[in-house]
């Protein structure tokens, strides 16, 4: 069973998603507080850090490191302005360059900046490939996504291998599965009446936005993943969320080539 360490691990979907697929969380890197009391709920016995700008040099080996960096300074998404939140790639290649894991699994919006991370990767040996899933073809949320997949001191060519249902696209893969009806892309708005934000009409009622059991859902989380909060960190929780099925098929082709040691 391969072990996997947990970077910017959010309310922990992409963790279980992994998880579900045979892999093995082992430390998890969480700055918010709010999400670090789901994790302590639902992993309560694992090693957990906070900011990753601190910890960095604490965190053990493991087989896998995975996470997805906040995205706010790739996201061409934003269109007021430049953000102010801190471009962390950077630590999640410092952790990767000083623990050397045998896999790594990096996701982040689509934007430019993912041939950088890649880049990266190969010059610390790692062979890569990227992979942009959109959520749409395994659950009821469209949700776009590049996952940079890295096993270190492996040729590329046997990498791509590793997602071999998909189709090439100028050194980018995109799942070639099928789509049905879908919502679209969860945010972190809770109020906002827009064609961004997830609602739905009811006879005699009008617009209602979705409720945080619905959220999860969309998710990919277990009914009452995150309970127990209010409806406002709930969605917040679940538009930042890396969708669970996705994390599944990811973490499904890594452990069939790879299965690890036995523990």
């Amino acid at each position: 069973m391969l072990k996997f360490g947990s970077l910017f691990s959010g309310a922990g979907v992409m963790d279980l998603g992994l998880e579900m697929a045979g892999l093995k969380c082992f430390w998890q890197v969480e700055s918010n507080a709010l999400c670090r009391q789901i994790l302590e709920r639902h992993w309560p016995i694992l090693s957990r850090y906070g900011d990753i700008r601190e910890c960095h040099l604490s965190l053990t080996p493991v087989d896998v490191v995975a996470g997805g960096d906040p995205c706010p300074k790739h996201s061409r998404a934003r269109s007021n302005g430049t953000s102010n939140s801190p471009d962390l790639s950077g630590y999640f290649l410092a952790v990767v360059g000083r623990l050397r894991p045998r896999w790594v699994v990096r996701e982040n919006v689509p934007a430019p900046t993912v041939a950088h991370f890649d880049a990266a990767l190969v010059a610390l040996g790692y062979g890569t490939a990227v992979v942009r899933v959109d959520a749409a073809a395994l659950t009821g949320q469209s949700r776009q996504r590049d996952f940079v997949g890295g096993r270190y001191q492996t040729p590329r060519s046997d990498i791509r291998e590793v997602f071999s249902d998909c189709q090439d696209g100028q050194g980018t893969y995109t799942t070639s599965l099928g789509t049905g009806q879908i919502a679209p892309a969860l945010t972190t708005h809770r109020t906002r009446y827009d064609s961004r934000d997830c609602y739905v009409w009811e006879p005699g009622r009008g617009l209602r936005i979705l409720d945080g059991e619905e959220r999860e859902s969309l998710a990919g989380m277990p009914p009452g993943w995150t309970a127990g909060f209010s409806e406002g960190t709930r969605a917040r929780f679940a538009g930042n969320a890396v969708v669970r099925q996705v994390a599944e098929w990811i973490g499904r082709r890594i452990a069939k080539v790879d299965p690890g040691r036995n523990q």
